[in-house]
């Protein structure tokens, strides 16, 4: 006799259940999850409340005549085609575009898409960019700031301005408390001519560092609206020319790119991680260095193309990237017990049809709630 709706829901919910769910869940990549979510109450409760912590997925955002977005999920290991309908907010457009970039998130870490104009600042508060919080513009009008929400408050610090005193100038918006732009203690002198900046946000500090070759680095406390100590990064190996920060498996790292010749002549070797103190912001021990034939990858053709280092991370996760050119991609995973594994990503389509185009990374979680928000959009 056929069963009942009621009754094939009950099977499944007692086929399958507790820590046996859990167990298959937090193994599935949430793509697989969403038609999951849907056999039963019990499983839609299960996948959604989930304590799993999957690695990060890889976002690229095209932004050219025709936006495009590419995603790529480590537990599938397939790159999924968005549809560039991120409902990007209209801004009243002045002397400036409006810019659309990253910014870091904490905590959950990760980071996600900004849009900064004259007008308006907004913050996706979803991987896709599906929804939107929209602030007031920060006092100064400037170009390419480091952009974070860390805990309650979002911090804008740096970037190039017209107005002399709004080189270094670092705002912080306090959403509870002020509801308006505050602003703070300037960035450290030894940022003021910095053309490149990798940030990372923990805790109640934004930390940043130069990268570029001296690197120098230093943290903003939110609550205080200071900053710390600016140092001078000295990096285990001396031929270390690109680096940038991020946070995964709990600590401060270091990711750079080290190699051979001077000048416009130097080659990229090497790509190593270090630990780094978040008190006394010295190097300390080294755990993890990039497969040689991956770092060649990395550089790409006749071995010149690295002019930066891109690293994003996430939970015990990171990636490695060219940011001139991200069509190959590392993932990182940071072993309980020490020490590095490596895989290559696939090469995303998109690249290879778009290679002139400008684009926009971010690395974050991706849950089924998420997927469910943008499920229309997603291939």
């Amino acid at each position: 006799m056929e069963q009942r709706p009621k009754q094939k829901e009950a099977a499944a919910d007692t086929a399958l259940h507790g820590d046996v769910l859990d167990a298959i869940v937090s193994r599935v990549s949430p793509l697989d999850l969403l038609p999951a979510s849907r056999v039963s109450k019990a499983w839609r409760a299960a996948v959604l409340s989930s304590p799993r912590r999957p690695p990060p997925w890889f976002i690229l955002h095209h932004l050219g005549r025709r936006q495009v977005a590419a995603a790529f999920d480590p537990l599938s290991r397939a790159w999924r085609s968005l549809p560039f309908a991120p409902s990007y907010p209209s801004h009243r457009q002045g002397p400036q575009p409006q810019q659309v970039s990253s910014y870091m998130l904490s905590p959950g870490g990760g980071t996600r898409l900004c849009v900064l104009s004259v007008s308006a600042l907004a913050l996706a508060t979803d991987p896709f960019g599906a929804s939107w919080r929209q602030l007031e513009p920060p006092r100064y009008s400037r170009t390419d700031p480091v952009v974070a929400v860390v805990g309650t408050r979002v911090v804008v610090a740096g970037g190039a301005s017209d107005l002399e005193d709004g080189e270094n100038a670092v705002e912080v918006f306090d959403g509870g408390a002020s509801g308006a732009w505050v602003s703070c203690e300037p960035m450290p002198e030894a940022f003021r001519w910095s053309e490149s900046i990798s940030s990372a946000a923990v805790g109640r500090r934004l930390y940043v560092l130069e990268k570029q070759s001296p690197f120098t680095l230093s943290w903003f406390d939110v609550e205080s609206r200071r900053w710390g100590p600016a140092r001078g990064v000295r990096v285990p190996d001396p031929t270390v020319r690109h680096a940038a920060i991020g946070f995964a498996n709990g600590r401060l790292l270091l990711a750079g790119a080290g190699g051979i010749g001077t000048g416009f002549g130097w080659r990229a070797e090497s790509v190593r991680l270090w630990a780094v103190d978040e008190e006394s912001l010295q190097v300390e021990e080294e755990v993890g260095s990039m497969p040689r034939a991956m770092v060649e990858e990395l550089v790409g053709d006749g071995g010149w193309g690295l002019s930066s280092l891109g690293f994003l991370s996430e939970g015990r996760f990171a990636y490695v990237y060219n940011p001139s050119y991200p069509k190959d991609l590392f993932l990182c995973e940071l072993e309980e017990g020490g020490g590095c594994r490596w895989e290559s990503v696939p090469r995303p389509a998109c690249m290879e049809e778009r290679p002139t185009h400008r684009v926009v990374v971010g690395c974050c979680q991706v849950g089924v709630e998420d997927l469910m928000m943008g499920k229309d959009r997603t291939v």
